[in-house]
């Protein structure tokens, strides 16, 4: 079965884009618990089949929704230092939960604290690939000589991430560009070579 021809119908990208965009505006304004196919349809002007066409529920357009959303990190850059790296790629990650991009936002996040299911499914999906950049500079880092190796640590990609989303958590603001440096300072002390 194809989509409609009539002129005027959106359809292909055109109208998976509509949906992810309407997908996104619907969790900003109701929240994950109460999102529904039949509100991001009407939302995206069209109908629930064109939705389930494509996902079999919202779990699985929600995520495609997010990362359709989500701007990749910034490339690693051969010519810049290890720290100044780092800097972009937590500024990238900060610029998320602050809602500078289509992603709803730290509410969302919260959110997703109580869909067990999903919460998995965005770790695996959304945020494991970003810790692997991470893990990637500061592994070039070592590799250069930058840092030392004590980089190796599990725990190294995963302290920045947490303490811009602890500053989230306390304060209700994204970190400055000020606290990204300091937080940057955090993660690379304890790696730096003497």
């Amino acid at each position: 079965m194809t989509e409609s021809t009539t002129p005027g119908r959106r359809r292909g990208a055109e109208l998976e884009q509509a949906i992810y965009v309407a997908t996104l505006d619907e969790l900003a304004a109701n929240g994950y618990g109460r999102l529904t196919m039949e509100g991001i349809a009407a939302r995206a002007g069209t109908g629930k089949a064109a939705l389930y066409r494509r996902w079999p529920g919202k779990q699985p357009l929600v995520l495609d929704a997010l990362r359709y959303a989500l701007p990749p990190l910034p490339e690693p850059d051969p010519e810049r230092s290890t720290r100044e790296n780092l800097a972009d790629a937590l500024a990238a990650f900060s610029g998320v939960l602050a809602g500078r991009t289509l992603v709803p936002g730290i509410e969302f996040i919260v959110d997703l604290l109580r869909e067990p299911d999903l919460r998995a499914m965005f770790a695996d999906r959304v945020i494991a690939p970003r810790l692997e950049r991470i893990e990637a500079i500061l592994h070039e880092g070592m590799r250069s000589g930058e840092l030392g190796p004590e980089i190796e640590h599990p725990l190294a990609a995963r302290t920045g991430p947490a303490l811009i989303l602890q500053t989230f958590l306390l304060t209700g603001e994204p970190p400055s560009p000020r606290e990204i440096d300091l937080i940057v300072d955090t993660v690379l002390h304890r790696t730096a070579t003497s």
